[in-house]
């Protein structure tokens, strides 16, 4: 594809030379768009893959496990905001500047939140 794409920037930049015509430049433009191969994905039918009298199981079958977060993830969030809050002061007493300071403060946030989220799913 990229082969493909480079062809048709170098017909472009051809055309924008005029070594060749606008009649030429649509014909070998048509000609390497109709080289590309199309593939068709194949998709297998579930029912044609299940075998007679086998059972299938779906993923809302399985139970799922008990939520042990509770006042650990709102105990999270209130520390997560705490330190970005702490940041924020820091980062004050630091730059002296309130937008570097605020995107300080957010950077920190975001970075926090995601490791709580994981910590979270597992």
């Amino acid at each position: 594809m990229t082969a493909i794409l480079r062809e048709l920037r170098t017909l472009d930049e051809r055309l924008a030379r005029k070594d060749i015509s606008d009649v030429e430049y649509a014909a070998q433009r048509a000609r390497l768009i109709e080289s590309v191969d199309v593939v068709e994905p194949e998709f297998v039918a579930v029912s044609d893959s299940v075998p007679q009298g086998a059972t299938v199981k779906h993923a809302s079958d399985t139970p799922l496990p008990a939520n042990t977060g509770g006042m650990s993830s709102s105990l999270g969030i209130i520390i997560c905001l705490g330190v970005v809050g702490i940041c924020l002061c820091l980062a004050m007493l630091t730059f002296a500047d309130f937008n570097l300071a605020l995107t300080l403060g957010v950077t920190v946030l975001a970075a926090l939140s995601i490791a709580l989220l994981r910590n979270l799913e597992e």
